[in-house]
């Protein structure tokens, strides 16, 4: 019976892991296509005196697009990145 229990509780987690690496993958490519990320759990839009930043956070990683006079970019990395500045 232990051993049924320990088997369920891997596939389980092989399940769940196997998930969150299609919803990374998934955003990753659609960022990398000009798209929008599509599992964001928070966005938010910071604005600045020469223009935005769109931040969107998903399940571990984090999406920045850049549109200011210094700095048009995309990055796409893990949810610790810090948003780079323009001095």
């Amino acid at each position: 019976m232990k051993k049924i229990i320990i088997t369920v509780l891997k596939v389980i987690i092989l399940v769940f892991l196997f998930a969150w690496i299609v919803i990374v993958f998934t955003d990753f490519f659609r960022v990398k296509g000009g798209k929008d990320p599509m599992f964001c759990i928070s966005e938010e839009t910071k604005t600045y005196n020469d223009g935005t930043n769109y931040i969107c956070h998903g399940l571990g990683y984090k999406m920045i697009k850049y549109n200011r006079s210094c700095l048009t970019a995309t990055e796409f990395g893990p949810f610790i990145i810090k948003e780079r500045t323009c001095e």
